[in-house]
């Protein structure tokens, strides 16, 4: 049954908590349960948190155990140590515990401006003040779901790829055999990062749900994938192996692969069958800062990315020099040389000097053209500038 409220501001009511809360603020929309957008994520509460940035402005379904107390619904982790707040989901009774399914849109509200439409109406500034004593929250300071709507959800009679991402704590360590679409290593943005495990590491997609397969290479008796050709994204594979848990992602060690025929069940209408088009990767963050000033000689350069880079194209694309007039200690024609690596987990290109930067010099540090993402999707130029200073 779907369920649907207006929507509410009980903001005196929110003082006290510290803990990271997720607000889900639920809109009455139009009659049925999915919306009219058919492309979604399924995460749980933990992924949320943890990969603010890739969840956010898109939809996601999550499923959670919710509570009222008093005037307040609140959304719960079975063991009750990860509380979210819900405005506006129908009151339950006092005391009661009821386990919903909720779809909605997830935000980082920081990442908007206060004009945004998109949080029109909503109490952010009044919520902000109280919690985080500002007008405005900072990015990762005020994650939030505005939800669409909100049903009763149903005890799993089956183990699927998408029952196991909505509630992993079902599944942990525990072995399982699920069918899933091969989507090689990430190539359609699927999943915030990639645990790293082996170079074979996998995504598994079925319906809105992604998963990473690790420990073993995607072949097998009459098949042999290879994890970076779109071509391969057309085969099935089942899969069997333990359930675990890394930082939010649901990943499957994996024991055996077979090739499988694609789902056909009711769930699938859900989604499209082909990925959304990603935006291009950009950078999100830099270690130093832009114009920063007094930085320390033995430095090393930090950057962060929004998608998964194709670690190759780095090569011969990334340039550090000194830029204006030398001092007298130093000599204009000084060379900077450095290392890369590239920590795919996280996203981050890391330069390493090879010897430290002379002190009161300004650096540049450029990424040039040729630099894409995992699925060949570019990267525009991009410069950073700093000053090192003395002791």
């Amino acid at each position: 049954m779907l369920r649907c409220g207006t929507r509410s501001r009980i903001i005196q009511m929110i003082l006290g908590h510290k803990a990271w809360l997720v607000f889900v603020v639920t809109a009455c929309l139009s009659g049925t349960f999915a919306s009219s957008q058919t492309i979604r994520r399924s995460a749980s509460i933990e992924a949320l948190q943890q990969h603010r940035f890739f969840f956010h402005r898109e939809e996601v379904v999550v499923i959670t155990d919710v509570i009222a107390e008093g005037v307040l619904t609140w959304l719960v982790s079975e063991d009750d140590t990860r509380r979210i707040l819900a405005l506006d989901i129908p009151p339950l009774p006092v005391g009661a515990r009821e386990r919903l399914e909720i779809i909605g849109t997830f935000y980082d509200v920081g990442r908007l401006d206060e004009e945004d439409p998109r949080l029109s109406g909503l109490p952010i500034t009044q919520i902000s003040q109280q919690l985080l004593h500002k007008r405005w929250p900072g990015v990762g300071e005020l994650p939030l779901i505005v939800a669409s709507s909100t049903r009763p959800a149903l005890d799993p009679d089956v183990t699927t790829l998408r029952n196991i991402v909505l509630e992993p704590q079902r599944y942990i360590d525990k072995g399982v055999t699920v069918t899933g679409r091969f989507r090689g290593r990430n190539l359609y943005g699927d999943m915030p990062e990639a645990p790293e495990t082996s170079r074979w590491d996998f995504v598994l997609h079925s319906v809105d749900a992604s998963v990473w397969v690790v420990g073993k290479e995607p072949k097998g008796d009459g098949f042999e994938l290879d994890i970076m050709a779109r071509v391969d994204t057309g085969k099935w594979l089942e899969v069997t192996g333990d359930v675990l848990l890394e930082d939010g992602m649901i990943l499957i060690e994996a024991g055996s692969l077979t090739l499988s025929r694609a789902l056909t069940n009711r769930a699938a209408s859900v989604t499209t069958s082909d990925a959304p088009s990603l935006p291009p990767p950009e950078v999100i963050f830099s270690a130093p800062l832009a114009d920063d000033i007094d930085v320390p000689e033995d430095s090393t350069v930090r950057i962060q990315f929004s998608r998964d880079m194709d670690e190759v194209s780095f090569n011969e694309h990334v340039k550090v020099r000194y830029a204006g007039i030398a001092t007298p200690e130093s000599s204009p024609d000084t060379v900077i040389t450095f290392e890369l690596s590239y920590r795919r987990r996280n996203r981050v290109l890391e330069i390493r000097f090879n010897e430290e930067l002379e002190r009161y010099r300004n650096v540049s540090v450029e990424l040039t053209d040729g630099i894409t993402a995992s699925d060949g999707s570019p990267l525009s130029p991009w410069m950073l500038s700093f000053f090192v200073g003395g002791q």
